[in-house]
């Protein structure tokens, strides 16, 4: 690590925005490396946000309106990193040819490049992420598993990526868990650490999107008692989910539940209750130190022997290498220098007001 380039010279953060684009896409992520100025007392990040032409653009919901920092013809040569927000805006930036071509030609310019949310759409378009594994929000990962001219891999779960230089982040705020592990990889878990404390959030999650597309689904389900049966899976996965034991819970007969649950989810029963309790020991083996036994039991299935062929049935993998390859390391951090790794909030200036966001 050059720590006198550190020190000296801010790494440049540019986010491209576009007409319909997500504000907390936008400052979401942005936010942290702003934060780490501030704490720190130092420059250590110039963010800049860039536009086609420079102009303003209309925000998502239009109650607001962004000022870029400059066109993309005005950009600094310098990029250390690169990303595109998200939004609804994304499928319109997505066609836009001038804009694809432009990315294509910034590429070589840019030490990391990647998205936040359905940016990826945009990123995907390009054509400069071929061939590397991404991150999205959980609906988009939907429709580009459905497309078959879509060969990038789509991880329909993680909260971020890193493939080679290219950081994908998954449905909007997680944004902010990717600038924050990318502050970690460039200055130490401790300044990381302390923005997330200071915004007061988590450093690290330890549960993907699924946590949330699944109880949305079940949200979103069209018949209520299917829904309450849905959400009594979710919260309640060690519980005793016999047929009879639900369909106590919806107030209908065996037969009824079994038959309207197919109708309503497309899915069995078993087969959802199966989702549910393989979701929740993907998280645990990911993100906790439990034991594999432990683990089989929190998560529904009793024995370790269940889960293991759970696994690799569904996976191919057993439960402890699924581990090894997906568990929480400290990878990113591994080349901090000592000075870099002590890099702290400077408290005194920050309560003082003399800190400069």
């Amino acid at each position: 690590m050059n720590v006198e380039r550190i020190s000296n010279t801010p790494r440049r953060v540019v986010m491209l925005i576009y007409p319909q684009v997500a504000s907390s896409d936008v400052c979401g992520p942005l936010e942290p490396f702003g934060l780490a100025n501030f704490l720190t007392g130092r420059r250590l990040y110039d963010p800049i946000t860039v536009s086609t032409d420079g102009a303003p653009v209309s925000i998502a919901g239009g109650f607001l309106k962004l000022e870029p920092s400059c066109s993309c013809a005005d950009l600094p040569s310098r990029i250390d990193l690169f990303l595109i927000a998200g939004g609804p805006g994304s499928f319109a930036a997505a066609q836009d040819e001038t804009l694809l071509a432009w990315i294509r030609k910034l590429e070589p310019r840019c030490v990391n490049m990647g998205s936040v949310c359905t940016g990826s759409t945009v990123l995907l378009a390009s054509g400069v992420a071929e061939g590397h594994r991404i991150a999205t929000h959980w609906l988009e990962a939907l429709r580009l598993e459905a497309d078959p001219d879509v060969t990038t891999e789509v991880d329909p779960d993680a909260i971020f990526v890193q493939s080679g230089k290219f950081w994908t982040s998954a449905g909007m705020l997680t944004g902010i868990d990717l600038a924050l592990a990318l502050i970690e990889k460039d200055h130490g878990r401790q300044l990381a650490l302390d923005i997330a404390r200071f915004m007061v959030m988590v450093l690290r999650r330890q549960s993907g999107q699924s946590q949330f597309s699944s109880q949305l689904m079940a949200e979103a389900t069209e018949d209520p008692r299917i829904r309450k049966v849905q959400l009594h899976i979710w919260e309640n996965p060690t519980a005793d989910l016999s047929l009879e034991a639900l369909a106590g819970q919806a107030a209908m007969s065996k037969r009824t539940l079994g038959r309207r649950f197919a109708e309503v989810t497309n899915n069995t029963i078993s087969r959802y209750i199966e989702d549910v309790r393989l979701n929740m020991a993907r998280r645990l083996l990911e993100g906790s130190g439990q034991s594999i036994q432990t683990i089989a039991t929190n998560a529904g299935f009793g024995t370790t022997t269940t889960m293991r062929r759970v696994f690799a049935r569904r996976l191919g993998v057993s439960p402890g290498n699924y581990r090894a390859s997906f568990g929480a390391n400290q990878s990113l951090v591994k080349g901090a220098s000592a000075i870099e790794d002590g890099l702290r909030m400077d408290l005194e200036n920050v309560v003082n007001g003399k800190s400069v966001w």
